[in-house]
């Protein structure tokens, strides 16, 4: 099975001072921050809203 993207072309980095990463371990990172972001704002299923019944 063929990848998505062409593998075979040289990388593109994200250069910041001191911070160099390639730049889909920069996608990578986003997404999880933003997954994560949005775990924390979401309510757990069956979570007992405050002052009502079980």
């Amino acid at each position: 099975m063929g990848a998505i993207v062409n593998l075979n072309g040289t990388a593109h980095y994200v250069h910041w001072h001191f911070f160099l990463m390639s730049v889909p371990n920069v996608v990578v990172v986003v997404l999880m921050l933003a997954v994560f972001t949005v775990a924390l704002f979401l309510r757990a299923p069956g979570a007992r809203r405050p002052g009502g019944s079980r």
